[in-house]
């Protein structure tokens, strides 16, 4: 059996298994008041307490936060790469991993990966950056976690073939990420919606009554997971890539973020629950119910250094900007950092490269002063 049939193997039966899902009329989630602890490797990542997420790509050299896979990737050229510097200054803020955008929506490969050339060897500078933060995070001691987008803005087949594209693209580039680096504590994955049309509503900010606001958010985050399953999880065969990320990396914790529209809900299957931009504390449910049983979720709160955005992302930039030296105070971080605490979550905070490869100057010397 090739690839590409013991893989559609999987992926059909894990489409029959969301078919009767949903033929049933079970929800794929609800509240639960049952006591149920996280698993060792949950337990684990959650020991970490406190990571560094890393934006850094084809998008730094051109001034954008996002694009659409048609930037000239020859202009790729941190020529004063220093990873150790990003992953020392990690280490002194008393962070324990790094996650980094490996490949953000624009298709730019972070690696030299052999199903897209649309990577850092286009540039002169021809390093593998996957690689590089990989050994830097060995060798300071923090763990290494991985971001990749499900939404490819380069690779046609994402819009005219998407099981050619799960099966022939995505899945063999997170076999390369999730088998050529060593160990991967997280696997974040983004970029979902463009599979999923149905599920989203705005909150009713005009009822009356805090049970009745708890009720009618339990029901929109109830919708929008049942709308997941029934056309994003389909589409993206994401138990089947679940189960393949756990057949390369058992202990890797699996993401899905879920926007800042429904921060904390799980996009199942996954082990943790994104938290884009929580940060406040706020009531926070951590045991949800998948596939009959009660499981443990943690939440992760991501949130950027940079607190000078544009339009489009007005509360700052996750990617470097030569006219952006905005940077969030040590006691705005600080604060950060208590409010995952008191919500039993880790919080992963973003930095920008600049296009040389080094972290900003406001960014290091923020960092640095954490623990002063």
């Amino acid at each position: 059996m090739n690839r590409r049939d013991f893989i559609k193997a999987g992926s059909l039966a894990s489409a029959v298994a969301a078919t009767r899902l949903s033929a049933t009329g079970a929800q794929p989630a609800a509240p639960s008041t049952t006591q149920v602890p996280p698993s060792p490797a949950q337990q684990a990542w959650m020991d970490l307490g406190f990571g560094l997420f890393i934006h850094h790509g084809i998008n730094t050299y051109f001034d954008k936060e996002w694009s659409d896979g048609t930037l000239d990737g020859s202009k790729y050229n941190p020529d004063k790469l220093d990873t150790d510097q990003w992953i020392r200054t990690a280490k002194n803020a008393g962070m324990k991993y790094v996650v980094l955008v490996c490949k953000h929506h624009s298709g730019f490969c972070l690696w030299p990966s052999r199903y897209q050339n649309y990577n850092v060897m286009m540039g002169p500078a021809k390093k593998d950056l996957v690689g590089e933060v990989a050994e830097s995070a060995r060798k300071y001691g923090l763990k290494f976690g991985v971001y990749y987008s499900l939404w490819d803005r380069r690779e046609k087949s994402h819009d005219t073939d998407i099981d050619y594209y799960v099966n022939e693209f995505m899945l063999p580039q997170l076999e390369e990420l999730l088998t050529q680096y060593g160990d991967v504590v997280e696997c974040w994955f983004d970029g979902f919606w463009k599979y999923q049309k149905t599920g989203w509503s705005k909150k009713n900010q005009d009822i009356i009554g805090e049970a009745a606001k708890q009720e009618a958010n339990d029901a929109r985050n109830a919708a929008f997971m049942q709308a997941w399953r029934n056309e994003g999880a389909y589409f993206w065969q994401m138990d089947h890539v679940y189960q393949q990320v756990k057949n390369w990396q058992p202990d890797c914790m699996v993401m899905n973020n879920s926007t800042s529209a429904y921060p904390g809900v799980p996009l199942f299957p996954v082990d943790v629950r994104s938290g884009e931009k929580y940060t406040q504390v706020a009531k926070d449910q951590k045991i949800w119910n998948w596939l009959g049983k009660d499981v443990y979720l943690p939440l992760q709160i991501e949130t950027t250094m940079s607190s000078q955005g544009n339009e489009k992302f007005p509360s700052g930039n996750w990617f470097w900007h030569d006219w952006d030296q905005s940077v969030k105070s040590k006691e705005t971080i600080l604060n950060y950092l208590r409010v995952a605490e008191a919500m039993d979550a880790n919080l992963l905070l973003n930095v920008g490269p600049s296009d040389r490869g080094l972290l900003r100057p406001e960014d290091e010397r923020t960092l640095n002063s954490l623990r002063a």
